[in-house]
């Protein structure tokens, strides 16, 4: 009965710990939801996304280095400026492919949109959602939609070349 008991103890514990790490792992994307938008988008996204983490986009040529010194739940942290223009870029894993146009306007990110994407589950998974943040944040470092995260990791990787061919 004692080797039970114990075994009680144990499981709830660990149920209790993944509970808590989750929970600490997608607070800083809660508090990011109210961040007001640098730009105006039309409103916020009709269904709100389950963030999972900041991406880091790879591609299967290396990984893409980091373009801001900030952390992605502070969009006041990424001070980099961009020329007018619209800009694309592609991104690609194991899962597929996407591309996107990225519109600059006034040294910002007013528009991102999918161009081709060629994924195994529909665009409408991280698409407008994922487009909004970046225009929210400012920043192609966004949270990962739960459920869609190669695409999102793609959708990111997109943003970061369309936003090097935009660097000032």
């Amino acid at each position: 009965m004692a080797a039970s008991t114990k075994l009680l103890a144990l499981c709830t514990a660990a149920v209790g710990a993944v509970y808590a790490g989750g929970y600490v792992y997608t607070q800083p994307s809660a508090q990011a939801s109210g961040v007001t938008p640098q730009s105006s988008v039309g409103g916020n996204p009709s269904s709100s996304p389950s963030p999972s983490s900041s991406p880091t986009p790879s591609s299967s040529s290396g990984s893409a280095p980091s373009s801001s010194s900030g952390s992605a739940s502070s969009p006041a942290a990424a001070k980099v400026t961009y020329r007018d223009g619209t800009y694309t870029g592609s991104g690609s894993n194991v899962y597929g492919t996407l591309s996107v146009k990225l519109t600059v306007s006034g040294g910002k990110i007013s528009s991102v949109k999918i161009t081709s994407y060629n994924m195994h589950y529909p665009s409408s998974f991280i698409y407008p959602q994922i487009a909004h943040e970046v225009i929210q944040m400012q920043t192609y470092r966004v949270y990962n939609i739960t459920g869609a995260t190669a695409s999102s990791y793609n959708f990111a990787e997109a943003v970061y070349y369309a936003l090097q061919k935009a660097k000032a």
